[in-house]
């Protein structure tokens, strides 16, 4: 089944440029690669990728590159992504890849994986597309959005900037310092914790009731995400 060893990319540059794994006798291409299992997760800000290739023909199949491009919502080409398989596949048998890419700016909608010879002209043996569901993104989402507050007058005004991602609403916690002059020389002094329901990059305003207070902190504990996107 799967190889047990993994090649660094250096290496790996150089075994499939020197040819260590010819083609079969004839030039001839071998039939019947597949994509199977091909899956993803995200790990921080990469979308990893990973599935196994089928060789479901009657010759070995050697020195394949596995390459994966990511789309934007708007179908626009964002990230790339490339594994090896450097060794031979017997007839039969299977190995596995995994490739990691970007989530840098713009989310990635969807991908296209394909295999193919490490050599020129580059001609696809097999592909497949998937999409990406957009909650699997709400962990990296619930870190990148940004909210500031500013005290005035009385009044909180909470804003979130959402950087052009797929959110509809976001949630802070507000953690505030709340000062009351019982009488000279003596305050009361009590935390408060406030949730407040911005709309995607706007803002939403509290009458506090007091003068003296102060922001401690801003925490992001949820987004709504958009229908679609």
């Amino acid at each position: 089944m799967g190889h047990p060893m993994r090649w660094s990319a250096s290496t790996l540059a150089l075994i499939l440029t020197a040819g260590i794994f010819a083609a079969p006798a004839g030039g001839a291409e071998p039939a019947g690669l597949a994509l199977a299992s091909v899956s993803h997760t995200l790990d921080g800000r990469h979308l990893v990728i990973s599935g196994w290739v089928e060789n479901r023909g009657a010759a070995p199949a050697g020195r394949l590159v596995i390459d994966a491009s990511g789309t934007s919502p708007s179908g626009e080409t964002t990230s790339f992504g490339s594994d090896g398989i450097p060794w031979q596949i017997a007839p039969g048998a299977t190995e596995a890849f995994s490739l990691r890419l970007p989530v840098d700016g713009q989310l990635i909608r969807a991908y296209t994986v394909q295999v193919s010879f490490a050599r020129a002209p580059v001609h696809p043996l097999a592909s497949v597309r998937r999409g990406v569901e957009l909650d699997l993104y709400r962990p990296l989402l619930l870190s990148t959005v940004r909210p500031q507050a500013d005290l005035s007058g009385g009044l909180l005004t909470v804003r979130a900037d959402v950087r052009r991602l797929p959110v509809a609403q976001v949630t802070v916690e507000v953690r505030l310092l709340l000062t009351h002059l019982i009488r000279r020389g003596l305050e009361d002094r009590r935390i408060e914790v406030l949730l407040v329901d911005i709309p995607a990059d706007g803002a939403t305003t509290l009458h506090l009731g007091m003068q003296h207070a102060s922001i401690l902190s801003l925490r992001v504990v949820d987004v709504r995400l958009r229908v679609s996107w």
